[in-house]
């Protein structure tokens, strides 16, 4: 017999400005880029530390002690940031959000990068 678990969470999300304001003014949070150089990506946010999605559980004990963690991927239809984060808060990682427009956004209104 299958044994079945159903989960109810939600993420929160932060947009452009919020993203804009910690980096302007938080000093205590880490912003992870999940893409790395995935289908050719050049850039990151600037400051943003690259783990790739992948291996963003393994290294969550990296995260663990900023006060918040957002996480990012390359545009709001990607799903990446979403699965990590939700998989942090599933081991009790606190203060987990999203940046959902990604790197594509952020660079559409020319905002400081880093090359990856």
């Amino acid at each position: 017999m299958p044994y079945r678990i159903e989960f109810n969470m939600s993420l929160d999300c932060i947009d452009r400005d919020e993203l804009l304001e910690r980096i302007n003014g938080s000093p205590d949070f880490v912003l992870v880029d999940t893409i790395g150089k995935y289908e050719g990506n050049r850039y990151k946010i600037k400051g943003a530390r690259t783990i790739p999605y992948p291996e963003v559980v393994d290294r969550r004990e990296e995260l663990r002690h900023f006060d918040e963690i957002i996480i990012y991927c390359k545009h709001k239809d990607c799903s990446a940031s979403k699965k990590v984060a939700l998989a942090l808060k599933l081991l009790n990682i606190p203060n987990v959000k999203v940046y959902e427009g990604g790197i594509d956004e952020w660079t559409a209104h020319n905002l400081p990068v880093e090359e990856e």
